[in-house]
């Protein structure tokens, strides 16, 4: 019969090392750097749900926020001015870990009563805005391209 090691002593008393200066974000590859980047970005993910900015889907009353895969954000919201504090609640946070926002690959689509309209660019800094999605023209989120239109077989595939 196989005997297991002894277990290793947990150290009782506290240790103090220099400043590590991370200079370029989480290696990529190893196996733990997906999960440490979904728990880095837990605490955006309770702030959107503290704006209390979500659409509420009218026959289950599920509240909708955002939807999060890894680095590929969606904000949802019921007015203009609560995707404004999404945003700036996003690019605070984003800011504050040093993390950079893709704005060429964001696009911001509206909806009124379920059709599709026009509206402003949204302006996120000085000379940096969220582009409007052109009638006609996709966007990608988790590799599905997207449109006013639900792309079934796409999705199925």
């Amino acid at each position: 019969m196989h005997k297991c090691p002894p277990p290793v002593p947990i150290m009782s008393q506290l240790m103090e090392i220099e400043d590590l200066r991370i200079q370029c974000g989480i290696f990529q590859g190893d196996s733990l750097s997906p999960l440490l980047f979904c728990i880095c970005l837990l605490p955006l993910t309770e702030q959107l749900n503290k704006l209390n900015t979500a659409y509420e889907e009218h026959t289950t009353k599920t509240k909708i926020s955002h939807l999060l895969y890894m680095d590929d954000l969606k904000l949802i919201a019921k007015s203009e001015e609560e995707l404004q504090k999404q945003i700036q609640t996003v690019k605070t946070f984003s800011d504050d870990i040093h993390m950079e926002l893709g704005l060429d690959k964001c696009a911001k689509i509206t909806f009124k009563r379920g059709k599709l309209t026009h509206s402003q660019n949204l302006v996120i800094v000085i000379n940096r805005e969220i582009q409007e999605l052109e009638q006609g023209k996709t966007y990608k989120y988790l590799g599905i391209e997207e449109d006013e239109a639900i792309q079934y077989q796409q999705m199925k595939e």
